[in-house]
């Protein structure tokens, strides 16, 4: 339900009465003082109508109560409660332009109707119509200071008008007048997080949950403010209670899912990207996120199949493409990882990982010959993984360029330090024997 109907779903049906009983003292007023005309037709039962629609009203039978309401603003063009209550009946019925009109009215007879006032106040919100939002709510305020939701809508408003200050102001008046307000803590750890004060937004949205433990929006502030705070471990959990409350919101799963991936929680990062593919397998980036959990799993073959997935909704791009090709480069599918190393590289010339990748399909496939320039390139590069000059080494060997492959080995054992004691004792070997075949 929208604001203004879930504002006014919260009044008891004795509220409902009573405003009815108010309104109707106020119209008869209005009534006593306009001049009588004469009609031919005899005039409906007002107090009948008026019944029949606060009964649809109380039963949200939203249809029923406008229809009812329209024979009765018709019948009196001045009746106040006729009036307010077929805004609210149009409300209900998402015919926010028509309520609009029926506030307007309302307005025109009794300006100074808190209740519209504030009402339309709120639906201008949900229309994104912040300056209008504005007008009714200031005046609302000012016709009942002390009435806590008011300063709340009117907060919601400046933020909404780009005000987040004044809006603040606004939160905290209401939070003074009603301390216990729980959505008034949420907006304002809204409008805290939208300033990067995570700290602060942590607060509120923990004040608000306390107040409100069924508040499942709170769970999510509270998520995005440990996020905020780099607090990743965290976040998540906050982000798992969100999601046991709102299970159908893929977009968080899906964020949850790369959460997961970051602190290297493959499987949980697994199983929600899985629970996102069963309900909207075509949400963009989905099918590449596969793609890389299961290569991270070793699910090889998975991978695969959700990278020619995303491959097929993005033909070029190019980081698809190289993850493609390390994935069939694991499965020892060397022709296609090469074809998809080599796809990378035309489309992004830059790309280093490519270049590797291709070196790496080229070496496997014993054609070494073809192997060295691309090693040659790499090896230029800033910040050289040793294991590189490994590999131009056992090229330059295979190709019996014996010079080269020494040097190669040379820089590798200069490098590697250690790092990788296997290729460093066969490194040591071949230097030695190279150094006796060159005479040195």
């Amino acid at each position: 339900m929208n604001e203004l109907a879930s504002l006014l779903s919260g009044l008891c049906q004795k509220r409902i009465t009573a405003l009815f009983a108010a309104l109707s003292l106020l119209a008869a007023s209005v009534r006593a003082q306009a001049p009588k005309t004469s009609r031919n037709t005899a005039a409906p039962d007002m107090p009948a109508l008026l019944r029949a629609a606060e009964e649809a009203l109380g039963r949200k039978d939203y249809a029923t109560a406008a229809t009812a309401l329209k024979s009765a603003v018709t019948a009196e063009p001045d009746s106040v409660p006729a009036w307010f209550n077929l805004a609210y009946a149009y409300s209900g019925l998402r015919q926010n332009e028509e309520a609009v009109k029926a506030y307007q009215k309302t307005l025109e007879l009794a300006p100074d109707l808190f209740e519209a006032r504030l009402n339309l106040g709120i639906l201008f919100i949900e229309m994104k119509q912040a300056p209008a939002a504005l007008e009714h709510l200031e005046r609302a305020v000012a016709l009942k200071p002390q009435h806590a939701r008011a300063h709340l809508y009117y907060g919601r408003a400046l933020n909404l008008a780009g005000q987040p200050q004044a809006a603040e102001k606004q939160l905290q008046t209401a939070l003074l007048v009603e301390p216990g307000l729980a959505i008034g803590h949420y907006d304002l750890g809204q409008i805290y997080l939208s300033e990067k004060r995570f700290a602060d937004a942590a607060s509120a949205f923990e004040k608000a949950l306390e107040l409100d433990p069924r508040l499942p929006q709170a769970e999510l502030g509270l998520a995005l403010a440990a996020e905020g705070l780099q607090k990743e471990a965290e976040a998540a959990v906050h982000f798992e209670k969100y999601l046991a409350a709102m299970p159908d919101d893929l977009e968080t799963r899906f964020h949850l899912a790369r959460i997961y991936l970051a602190l290297d929680k493959n499987e949980q990062a697994l199983s929600n990207l899985q629970q996102v593919y069963q309900v909207d397998p075509k949400l963009p980036g989905l099918a590449a996120a596969l793609g890389d959990v299961n290569a991270l799993l070793k699910r090889f073959p998975e991978s695969e199949r959700f990278y020619r997935e995303a491959l097929a909704a993005a033909p070029d791009e190019p980081d698809f493409h190289r993850a493609l090709g390390q994935t069939l480069l694991d499965e020892e599918k060397l022709p296609e990882a090469e074809n998809e190393f080599r796809a990378t590289l035309k489309l992004d010339n830059h790309s280093r990982a490519a270049a590797k990748g291709l070196a790496t399909s080229l070496y496997l496939q014993k054609r070494y010959q073809e192997t060295v320039p691309l090693m040659e390139a790499l090896v230029r590069s800033p910040d050289v993984p040793p294991g590189l000059f490994f590999l131009l080494a056992t090229c330059y060997d295979h190709l019996q360029a014996r010079p080269q492959a020494l040097a190669a080995y040379e820089k590798f054992l200069e490098l590697s330090q250690g790092k990788k004691p296997d290729q460093e004792w066969q490194a040591r070997q071949r230097a030695k024997l190279l150094k006796r075949e060159l005479g040195k």
